[in-house]
């Protein structure tokens, strides 16, 4: 691993890696070091063991991709962890598109979703010993722009990207982009404002009507997603409402 380089972006202390292995878990170490303070961002151009949700790795392209870990003390508003995701999974996409990317949805509970193509996720790590609200490590994992053989089979067929320009400087564009609009979110937690941007996160839902295999309580269950709420909880036909930290999404049924 080499060293950091400390930058300033967005006003957050940004601590820059050439290669990592995974951010979270550099942000993690460095934390129980005291080496980290809430608003701290880890960057690297290249992840060698970088993961997503359900321990699935995830491929950092140098150069063509964003790879960051952010600290975050998520205030007493954001009361729940799946409420954290929606404002977060909100801020990545108005933070593509500001930089030029088009159409974002999300496909819940952490994925970033151009038409048919995953773009991106969202990873959040408790910090051990604490509950929310207490720290959380949110890693961003994007793909800025893709060229042919970036990604071996059959992540090639599934990934996309943003349709944005490569390079460092397109890159540190959207982290910056990124960086304002999450404290933004936070800050605004609780305000109407806030309430807007959860409507925002169901009109941007990409599971919305789609008929999924979810696993809640130890039971694979299949249904029509029907909506997506502002906190983050599934809706399914019928009116069933389930809680986005009691379930699992196993599968969605290819249109």
């Amino acid at each position: 691993m080499s060293s950091p380089v400390e930058r300033r972006i967005a006003g957050h202390r940004v601590l820059h890696l050439a290669r990592a292995t995974s951010t979270n878990e550099l942000a993690r170490a460095w934390l129980a070091r005291d080496e980290l303070q809430p608003g701290d961002v880890v960057l690297a151009d290249e992840q060698t063991a970088g993961r997503g949700r359900r321990g699935r790795s995830w491929i950092t392209v140098p150069g063509r991709s964003l790879a960051a870990s952010l600290l975050i003390e998520p205030p007493a508003a954001v009361a729940r962890p799946a409420r954290l995701m929606v404002l977060s999974a909100v801020a990545v996409c108005r933070a593509l598109e500001t930089c030029g990317a088009r159409d974002m949805r999300i496909k819940w509970p952490n994925d970033l979703m151009r038409g048919e193509r995953k773009v991106g996720g969202l990873l959040a790590d408790g910090v051990a010993g604490r509950v929310l609200p207490g720290l959380v490590v949110l890693g961003v994992g994007l793909n800025l722009a893709l060229r042919p053989g970036d990604l071996p089979p059959p992540l090639d067929a599934s990934a996309g990207d943003a349709g944005l320009p490569e390079g460092p400087a397109a890159r540190d564009a959207v982290l910056a982009a990124l960086l304002a609009e999450l404290d933004a979110e936070l800050a605004r937690a609780g305000t109407p404002a806030d309430a807007a941007r959860g409507e925002e996160y169901r009109r941007r839902s990409w599971l919305t009507g789609r008929q999924v295999e979810l696993r809640t309580g130890g039971v694979l269950l299949s249904a029509r997603l029907d909506d997506v709420t502002p906190e983050g909880d599934l809706v399914l036909a019928g009116g069933r409402r389930l809680a986005g930290e009691s379930v699992e999404l196993v599968s969605v049924t290819p249109r």
